[in-house]
């Protein structure tokens, strides 16, 4: 605690501005949960007592946090940007309202960036460069990016990122980490999910974003998955004019997908362009496990032949092994519409809360699953099963990986383009071959092999320790001190439902037995027992049984 509170008079001001900011749109109660009053005046503190958003409806509650964090500035706008893939965790109005956040930044003078040039590159912008434009063609809340020419003739997009950004992300992130701490103890879903997690997976992205090489091998990467492919292009990277600052990439002049009259005049077949970013990001996810995650229309260009340019490759995806097999489990379960397999994935692919209630769990994607089973593929909006997943997710309490939010963001975002481009296109109708192929792979000789490779050292453990567990739960058994403990909360109500047939099937063969007896005795006088005869008396205990009986069947409500 002495730390944080280090930190927050380290960063007073930041903190103040933080304050006043939420105070500004009715955040009062939040302030005074996360322990920032101490940082607003005298008069205001009085009045963050009063309930502001909190008596809001939902969804003006989440326009105003959209409004704060656009106040806040670039980390709470990236922050924002993330927590808009994170449907797992917040309510449809919050995800809708996130998703308006747009890096709206001016950008930075000229004059700065002839300072950061040479300081990056170790020469003068005239020394490196034929000509270079002044006014960018793009500006971010990371960096801008300018169209320049090199001394060889070839044309080049240099983004240089931003003066500062480093500190202000610095000390806005350790602000969050602060703040994270405080929320896990007040927010409803801290049992579920942790503000640090989630704190400290922004930074890593963050951090991945802001160095520029990163995003130069993440570009070559692509290039490397497509290179057999003529149809989808990448732009290549000059590493000699590239730091963790300044990022030198070809310059290709393409048109916007967004642009129908454009891509006319270009003689673009939509609908091919529009199969090839579906295709392409499929393969991405299921073939190669690394995909573009953030496919909108300014990442995208169509190029004359009908190719398809992706671009901006700061923010990426990356499936294991494990995680891609678990998303290719999901892709065949919505394909085959089976709503075992669909549950199976999704239970594997998140962590489930201990009190989750498998029934309401398996009903509902089983009504999932029915709600899409007479559509045709080609009616299939594949956006559609996946927002419907993390819908279900968020519903139970079902943590999801971050990667796997950011997937089935990146899908919904392809597949919008898509549509735009071809109103008939079905990403679900190109998953199904594609999904095949993946089942293909993972059966054949060399899948298996590969799969018994990688998992060979967990096999060579669990046959070389199983005898030596075996002996000793034998020795435990032979002397007595093996001891089974097991739990099942509806074995306790089992137990007694069985007890009672078991009691009632004794009662049932007692008077079975005393009415064939009594039967047997009729008429034998000499049989009796204190002067009364047996007969009856057998005859008088199975009507006392044959009473309690039926008794014990009514009352119970089961016959």
């Amino acid at each position: 605690m002495q730390l944080g509170l280090r930190k927050r008079y380290k960063h007073f001001q930041r903190y103040r501005e933080i304050a006043n900011v939420l105070f500004r749109h009715g955040f009062g109660y939040l302030l005074q949960e996360l322990d920032l009053t101490q940082f607003l005046s005298r008069k205001k503190r009085s009045l963050a007592a009063q309930p502001g958003a909190k008596a809001l409806p939902r969804a003006k509650k989440a326009q105003r946090l959209r409004m704060v964090l656009e106040d806040l500035g670039p980390t709470f706008i990236k922050l924002g940007q993330l927590l808009s893939a994170r449907a797992d965790l917040l309510a449809v109005e919050y995800i809708r309202e996130l998703e308006k956040l747009q890096d709206n930044v001016p950008p930075f003078s000229f004059q700065k960036v002839q300072e950061i040039i040479p300081m990056e590159l170790g020469h003068p912008i005239e020394e490196i460069f034929a000509g270079f434009d002044p006014e960018p063609l793009a500006a971010a809340s990371i960096g801008q990016v300018h169209r320049a020419v090199l001394k060889s003739g070839r044309e080049v997009a240099v983004k240089i990122r931003r003066p500062e950004i480093d500190k202000v992300l610095t000390t806005d992130i350790e602000i969050l980490h602060d703040l994270a701490r405080l929320a896990d103890r007040h927010a409803p879903l801290r049992d579920i999910y942790s503000f640090r997690d989630l704190v400290e997976e922004f930074e890593q992205i963050v951090t991945e974003e802001l160095d520029f090489t990163r995003e130069g091998r993440h570009a070559e990467t692509f290039q490397k998955n497509f290179r057999d492919d003529p149809n989808i292009y990448i732009p290549t990277v000059f590493w000699e004019y590239t730091t963790h600052k300044v990022l030198t990439m070809e310059y290709v002049e393409g048109v916007k997908l967004t642009e129908p009259d454009d891509l006319a005049r270009l003689g673009v077949d939509r609908r091919k362009i529009a199969r090839l970013l579906a295709d392409a990001l499929l393969r991405q996810i299921l073939i190669d496990g690394f995909f573009h995650a953030d496919p909108h229309p300014g990442n995208l260009a169509a190029l004359p032949g009908d190719r398809l340019m992706f671009m901006d490759f700061g923010i990426v995806g990356r499936l294991d092994e494990n995680l891609k097999e678990k998303i290719g489990d999901l892709v065949l379960g919505l394909v085959n519409r089976s709503t075992h397999q669909v549950a199976r994935a999704i239970r594997e692919m998140g962590v489930l809360p201990p009190n989750v209630d498998r029934n309401a769990f398996y009903y509902d994607v089983d009504k999932m699953r029915e709600k899409y089973y007479d559509v045709p593929f080609r009616e299939l909006r594949l956006a559609d099963p996946v927002n419907d997943v993390i819908d279900i997710a968020f519903r139970h309490r079902i943590r999801i990986p971050t990667q796997i939010t950011m997937l089935a963001k990146a899908l919904v975002t392809a597949e919008g383009v898509s549509r735009q481009l071809d109103p008939e296109l079905s990403i679900a109708e190109i998953a199904k071959p594609l999904s095949r192929r993946l089942l293909a792979r993972r059966l054949s000789l060399r899948g298996l092999r590969r799969s018994l490779l990688e998992n060979f050292t967990d096999y060579h453990r669990l046959f070389t320790q199983l005898p030596r567990r075996l002996e000793q739960i034998l020795d435990l058994a032979s002397t007595g001190q093996l001891k089974v403990h097991a739990h099942n909360p509806e074995t306790d109500r089992i137990l007694s439902r069985i007890s009672v047939l078991v009691n009632r099937l004794v009662l049932s063969i007692l008077l079975g037995s005393l009415i064939v007896g009594s039967s047997w005795l009729i008429g034998r006088e000499d049989v009796v027992f204190w002067g009364i005869s047996v007969a009856q008396l057998l005859f008088m205990l199975g009507v006392i049984f044959g009473l309690a009986l039926i008794f014990s069947i009514f009352r119970g409500r089961k016959f």
